[in-house]
């Protein structure tokens, strides 16, 4: 009997080990490798925009470069140090149309932004002088976002508490609205084929997400509908 009783036991360890060891592949590791890898590239473009600079550069030049550059590798960077050490969550959404729609709304932005080809057509200096405040104010929009949520960050939707301070007092999504105004932007000041195409099913894409979390954390945690009923998606005061 105590041999039978032993059996289980230790399944039942292993198979936690097994967990543990994924989450610290899958839910730590990797997206930290994901984003310092980025975060290598854009810091690259940043250097190469500071030596790009003319000698009397004024804010103009900076805002449209290494400013908002900048503040983008800030975006890229602090989620490293937030998965490296964020706890497991309490319940996640596994399906795989979640899963896919987290990695897919991740990279898209990221990868568009870090690695941009050439436009396809140059826009009217107007659209490219609203377009660089759009992009800073679209990063620390995201920045600031990152500092209120730290730890709970999840690419997948993933439940660890909920969050209420900060930009999340007015809407529940700061990061895909930053996320959302950054892609705007960019193709504004490049309207390269492939931040072209993507911009509406990045958009889409983004929607489902904040769905499907919306979902996990109202299914988790009670208090979450309350929160849900007096904020906005993604527009303060407006949706």
């Amino acid at each position: 009997m105590a041999e039978a009783v032993a059996i289980p036991a230790r399944r039942g360890d292993l198979e936690r080990r097994v967990e543990e060891i994924r989450f610290l592949v899958f839910g730590r590791s990797l997206p930290a490798v994901l984003f310092a890898l980025l975060g290598w590239r854009v810091l690259s473009n940043l250097l190469s925009q500071v030596h790009a600079l003319p000698v009397h550069a004024g804010f103009g030049n900076y805002l449209a470069g290494p400013l908002t550059t900048g503040v983008y590798l800030l975006f890229c960077v602090i989620p490293v140090g937030i998965y490296l050490v964020r706890p497991r969550p309490r319940a996640r959404d596994g399906r795989a149309i979640a899963r896919t729609a987290g990695l897919v709304g991740t990279t898209m932005l990221l990868v568009v932004g870090a690695f941009p080809n050439p436009a396809l057509f140059t826009p009217w200096v107007v659209i490219r002088d609203i377009s660089a405040p759009l992009a800073l104010g679209a990063f620390i929009l995201g920045v600031y976002g990152l500092l209120y949520l730290r730890r709970n960050l999840s690419i997948i939707p993933e439940a660890r508490r909920v969050v209420t301070g900060g930009p999340y007092r007015f809407i529940r999504h700061p990061l895909y609205a930053a996320e959302i105004l950054a892609a705007v932007a960019l193709v504004m000041t490049r309207p390269a084929l492939w931040a072209t195409l993507t911009l509406i099913p990045f958009i889409g894409v983004q929607m489902l997400r904040a769905r499907f979390e919306e979902g996990l954390l109202a299914r988790v945690f009670p208090e979450y509908r309350i929160y849900a009923a007096q904020t906005r998606r993604l527009i303060p005061l407006v949706w």
